[in-house]
Formats: C-alpha cells, sequence, structure tokens
C-alpha cells in the first residue's frame, strides 16, 4: 500500500525535473530576459559565416549599454576601431539591429531575429530573410 503512494509522489517530481530540464537546453529559443542579459552592454564574438572556430572569421561586436553597435570586420580583435556605426534594440525576444553600411551584400545590414542557444554558450541568429548563418558567443 505505502509502495503506491510512492510512485505517485515519484511521478510528479520527474515530469517537473523533465520541465525544468528542457527549459535549459541548447536548440531552445533565448526568452527576452536571457536576451538582454546576453548582449546589453555586451561584447559578442561573431562569425557571419557560422565558423566560430576558425579566427579569420569571427569578428567582435560591442552591443554598448547605450543602443549603439560597433561591428568589426572579420579578422579583428576586440579593441580593433569599428568597421561601421549602427544601433541596436530588443523587440519581445528578438535582437534587431541597423548598420550604416556593412552587410547590405550578405543580408545582415539590418536584421531582427531570434536568438537560439545551440550548445553551452554558442548562440544562432535565426532570422526570417535569406542570409548567411550568423553565429555568436559572449566575450565578455
Amino acid at each position: 500500500m505505502n509502495s503506491g503512494i510512492l510512485v505517485l509522489s515519484i511521478v510528479p517530481f520527474t515530469f517537473l525535473v523533465s520541465l525544468v530540464a528542457v527549459g535549459q537546453t541548447a536548440g531552445q529559443h533565448v526568452t527576452a530576459d536571457q536576451l538582454k542579459n546576453l548582449v546589453h552592454g555586451k561584447t559578442l564574438v561573431m562569425s557571419m559565416r557560422g565558423e566560430l572556430s576558425n579566427p579569420h572569421s569571427i569578428s567582435y561586436w560591442d552591443f554598448n549599454a547605450d543602443g549603439s553597435l560597433c561591428p568589426r570586420f572579420a579578422g579583428s580583435k576586440p579593441k580593433d576601431k569599428c568597421s561601421d556605426e549602427g544601433k541596436w534594440r530588443l523587440e519581445g525576444d528578438m535582437l534587431c539591429w541597423e548598420l550604416r553600411w556593412v552587410g547590405e551584400a550578405q543580408g545582415y545590414k539590418s536584421v531582427c531575429a531570434r536568438i537560439r542557444k545551440v550548445h553551452d554558450k554558442h548562440y544562432e541568429v535565426i532570422a526570417d530573410k535569406k542570409m548567411a548563418p550568423i553565429a555568436f558567443y559572449p566575450f565578455r
């Protein structure tokens, strides 16, 4: 008789633990609060080709707390001069940016997209329009 009570107690607990784990796994879209913590006032290591392991394809983008954006060209260093100027903002759970001229031919001059956690601290930009895959991770 006690074993029935134990099973009924374990099943809801297991279900609850499963729900909590699903909310933190890779492949999930980042929430608005998570997105703010991820980019606001931070430098992100970006790859417009999705190749974060290749140092020649990464660049450092500063998402400044005042909403200004400092993108750098691929192969740059974190403190190099900005390659362009822009503005960024959050629209709910979407990250948006507007650059003055960089990325026009590649489709990332003006972007508004959701962010998905790929694994660990790696993320990808999920945009509706056709553009090269953008991957990133926080630098600082």
